[in-house]
This record gives structure tokens, C-alpha cells and sequence, in this order.
């Protein structure tokens, strides 16, 4: 790899947990005032559009940043699986296939939680978007959706660890900054503070940038040929 591969793939590394985090700060504060109604599916509806719609502006911003971690994200899994096969060639193809699936589930996100919600807001009848927004979800293809952005992200990430492990590459604070994203996934608090825990990422990611650099300063250089 040259020096643009390597600046390209620590981009991605170092970014995509910033966008993630940024994302989610943009989308909770735009959500902000929004009172789940478990009781009435279409009451509950009604009022998170309106919420969405008093805040569009963040709402948007957080769907444009949800796109450019989409890609980062999918550049650092990238780097990850390169990192990792050089090892572990079959170790990096699992984590290849998983982060396949975490990139998928991130799309699938996008285009049925942001874009889906953005096109209700443009419906003149609320009543009817209500409807609409309360039946999402309830097909088979909205729980596939729904699995590969939860499971597949998940599983990229475990899958990361387990390979940059196995390849020697985690460092003691690129673990310590993975347990407390599992941490923060299974048990962290819904407030708007603690998406700053996905910044957490990026300390096993320092490691794979850090193996990016060293196989640039590594690599051979050629010798010139004298006539």
C-alpha cells in the first residue's frame, strides 16, 4: 500500500467513530421532547413526527452524518480486515464477512429510519403518516432490517476484537476502549451524553493505525537500476 491506501484507511479508523458519535448527539437532541406512547401505537407515532418536524434542520444534519459515518465505517472494517488477514487469513475473513454485514445494516438504517421518516414529514394528512409510521417495522423485511443494523454491528465489532487479538494488534487500551463500547451497548444510559461512549472505538482503532504506519515504514523500497 502506498501513502494515500494508508492515509485513506486511517480516515476511515479515526473518523467513523467521531461521525457515529456526532450522529447520535444530532439525532437525540433532534428527538428531544419526545414522549414515547406505548398505549397507542399511532398517538405515539404522531407525536415523534411532530417532534422530528419542529427540529427538522438537526434531523437532516443527523442524516447527513449518519451517511459519512456509513462510509468511514465501512472504510475502517476495511483496514481492520486487512490488518487482520495478513495474520489470520481466515480469522480476517470472518471479520470481513461480519463487517459486510455491520456496512448493510448501517444502509438499511439509513434509508428506513431517516429517509423513511424524512418522506412522512412531507405528507399533508398527519393523521395518515401516523398510520403509516406505526405500522414500520412490523414486516419481515423491516426485522431483517432491524437484526443486521443491531446484530451485524455488534457482531463486526466482537469479531474486530477477537481478530485484532488473534493477530496481535489490540493493545491493552484498544481493549479497555472495546469493553466500554460492549459496555455502553448492553447497559448505557439512554441520555444524549452518553453517545460521547462510541468514541470509545477509537482507541483500538489507534492500534490498527498504528500497524498501518509501521507496514509503510516497513515496506521495501526498490533500488534503482544502473545501465
Amino acid at each position: 500500500m502506498n501513502r494515500l491506501h494508508i492515509s485513506i484507511l486511517a480516515g476511515g479508523l479515526i473518523l467513523s467513530p467521531v461521525f457515529l458519535t456526532a450522529e447520535e448527539l444530532l439525532r437525540t437532541t433532534a428527538e428531544n421532547g419526545y414522549v414515547e406512547n406505548e398505549s397507542d401505537p399511532v398517538a405515539d407515532s404522531a407525536s415523534f413526527l411532530q417532534t422530528v418536524a419542529d427540529h427538522v434542520q438537526l434531523w437532516h444534519a443527523a442524516a447527513s452524518v449518519d451517511l459519512a459515518y456509513l462510509f468511514t465505517w465501512a472504510i475502517a472494517l476495511l483496514a481492520v480486515t486487512i490488518v487482520v488477514s495478513r495474520v489470520r487469513p481466515v480469522l480476517g475473513s470472518v471479520v470481513g464477512l461480519s463487517a459486510l454485514a455491520s456496512v448493510v445494516g448501517v444502509a438499511f438504517h439509513w434509508a428506513f429510519y431517516y429517509l423513511h421518516t424524512a418522506s412522512l414529514l412531507h405528507v399533508d394528512d398527519r393523521e395518515m403518516a401516523a398510520q403509516v409510521a406505526a405500522t414500520y417495522g412490523g414486516d419481515v423485511l423491516g426485522v431483517i432490517a432491524l437484526v443486521m443494523f443491531l446484530l451485524g454491528t455488534l457482531l463486526a465489532v466482537v469479531t474486530t476484537g477477537v481478530g485484532l487479538w488473534r493477530s496481535r494488534t489490540l493493545t491493552w487500551y484498544g481493549a479497555v476502549g472495546l469493553a466500554v463500547w460492549l459496555g455502553y451497548v448492553f447497559a448505557g444510559p439512554e441520555a444524549r451524553w452518553a453517545s460521547l461512549f462510541n468514541l470509545a472505538l477509537l482507541l483500538p482503532f489507534f492500534g490498527v493505525v498504528g500497524n498501518l504506519a509501521r507496514d509503510r515504514t516497513a515496506a521495501p523500497h526498490p533500488e534503482p537500476i544502473h545501465a
